[in-house]
């Protein structure tokens, strides 16, 4: 897997997947041109709880469902595209992710080299992948996240963290999925 090239070390992980009646081709052009909007509307409410803090600083605006590809919303919002190959699509980010959203959070990462090249304490690494794999005459999509944190003191920062957002992280990957596989399975 892609995903291996990324991050092949990892503290904390998470890994979801779903079965769709269609070809690796329609589920991975779905993947691609899933629309914000078609996501459930607990997607955009658990976004926009997570930034809360920076709405009543003033320094964001409501989390909105537009007629955009959410992977495109997620490149926009702090995370690179770090490879797409036409069955394995690898997403990442470095930040301070336990920091309230009105912070910020993110650094710039300009591509996977930069992405790689990465190696400071203080800030977590999080790549993540979405998997198309053939499974007989239908389609296996998952997605799995995988978080490393170089030292200890950030460590125990972003458990604690993750503590909290791990079941709304994981809720929110099974959402993603189960849109995929509708549009999938309607195209």
């Amino acid at each position: 897997m892609k995903l291996d090239e990324f991050l092949p070390n990892f503290d904390f992980h998470e890994v979801h997947s779903v079965t769709i009646n269609a070809s690796p081709d329609k589920t991975y052009a779905a993947t691609k041109g899933l629309l914000s909007s078609e996501l459930s509307p607990l997607v955009h409410l658990f976004l926009s709880i997570r930034m809360l803090p920076a709405r009543f600083m003033g320094k964001s605006s409501p989390v909105r469902k537009v007629a955009k590809p959410f992977l495109t919303q997620m490149t926009e919002g702090g995370f690179a595209m770090l490879a797409d190959s036409n069955h394995e699509i690898v997403i990442g980010a470095i930040g301070q992710f336990w920091k309230p959203a009105a912070v910020k959070t993110f650094i710039n990462v300009t591509g996977p080299q930069a992405f790689l090249d990465f190696n400071h304490n203080g800030f977590a690494k999080v790549a993540m992948n979405l998997a198309v794999q053939p499974d007989g005459n239908k389609t296996m999509l998952s997605t799995e996240t995988r978080i490393w944190v170089p030292d200890e003191k950030t460590r125990k920062k972003f458990a604690f963290y993750w503590r909290f957002i791990a079941w709304g992280s994981g809720w929110i990957r099974t959402m993603w999925l189960n849109a995929i596989k509708r549009r999938a399975e309607s195209a």
